[in-house]
């Protein structure tokens, strides 16, 4: 691999990258993110962190998008449900448990005070629901772009 002045892989890109809006020290992510962002530093080139991690830049760009992706993810989770949003979660806790669905999400709210989270309502349901339910109404609500 042929280096141009200044240390870049020939034909790497110099595009300086940063951390997504959001993102700190304590946000839970998995290992292979770290690896990534534990390189990018605001100084940093693109070319550089791909070289550094022996992977392409697409690759870097891709753990960025999949990082953007849950930080949304993770705001979404913490903000109060919606009537809209509310509606939609039980419509899917009914595609999974049946017209139980209804009952449980009545109970659930029962339970919590006021507009709860999307995280702190789905807890609460998840307590009602089997390991195989509880997987199957987060992999259906991650379809819909909901969790």
């Amino acid at each position: 691999m042929t280096r141009e002045p200044g240390g870049l892989p020939s034909g790497a890109s110099n595009e300086v990258l940063n951390w997504p809006p959001g993102l700190t020290d304590a946000t839970p992510l998995p290992f292979i993110y770290w690896r990534v962002l534990h390189l990018i530093d605001g100084r940093r080139p693109l070319g550089l962190v791909a070289a550094a991690l022996g992977t392409g830049e697409a690759q870097v760009r891709q753990v960025l998008g999949d990082v953007r992706a849950w930080l949304e993810r993770q705001v979404q989770r913490e903000q109060p449900v919606s009537d809209a949003l509310l509606e939609l979660v039980t419509q899917t806790l009914i595609s999974v448990v049946g017209p139980m669905g209804r009952l449980m999400m009545d109970d659930a709210l029962d339970e919590l005070e006021g507009q709860p989270t999307l995280s702190v309502l789905l807890s609460t349901l998840n307590q009602e629901l089997s390991p195989p339910q509880s997987q199957a109404l987060l992999r259906q609500l991650r379809t819909r772009g909901i969790a």
